[in-house]
């Protein structure tokens, strides 16, 4: 009798075990491709895979020159967590639209060719926007961009925005995104 409830025992434990360690490979950040480094933002709060040729510009930006001049900025990304709803005003509703609203100024940016894919980020749905941009502030003329927004949580969500030279690019940083993973 004895021995049955041992046994029983370490069948609970063995099993407990295989769903903690089932729990700990889900939250592990996902493998980064070939020759793609691992980096955090500042904060620590996700990390992600880069691209080559990506080096940090600040807390949670990234930048790759252009291959030609080696100099000129050829591509923008920028991914961070917001915390919800104190850091709603820096992306104007949710989810954030690319192109400017009716109500837009000086800086109205309107988009065009655009797509919406439906994708997920570290285990969250993501809505994400990609198209051709023209004005604003900078002057865009049909520069490609790139939104997205996932919710994490009620008072966390993700953000992250790039524009580049290409638009096949575009991929490039989507791809990234999918290597996203949020520290919890």
């Amino acid at each position: 009798m004895k021995r049955t409830g041992s046994l029983a025992g370490l069948t609970v434990a063995l099993a407990m075990l295989g769903c903690g360690r089932a729990e700990q490979a889900a939250s592990a950040p996902p493998a980064c491709p070939a020759d793609w480094p691992r980096s955090a933002t500042a904060d620590s709060t996700l990390t992600l895979c880069l691209a080559p040729g990506f080096t940090r510009l600040d807390a949670h930006t990234w930048q790759r020159s252009s291959p030609s001049t080696g100099e000129d900025l050829a591509d923008f990304f920028s991914v961070e967590l917001l915390d919800w709803p104190a850091d709603s005003a820096s992306v104007r509703g949710w989810p954030p639209q690319m192109a400017s609203s009716d109500s837009c100024q000086a800086d109205c940016i309107t988009v065009d060719s655009a797509d919406v894919h439906q994708d997920q980020w570290s285990g969250f749905d993501a809505h994400t926007e990609t198209g051709l941009a023209s004005g604003g502030l900078a002057g865009l003329s049909r520069r490609p961009v790139m939104a997205s927004a996932w919710i994490i949580s009620a008072t966390r969500r993700g953000f992250a925005q790039g524009w580049s030279a290409l638009p096949a690019t575009l991929d490039t940083l989507r791809q990234m995104l999918r290597t996203v993973h949020v520290s919890h």
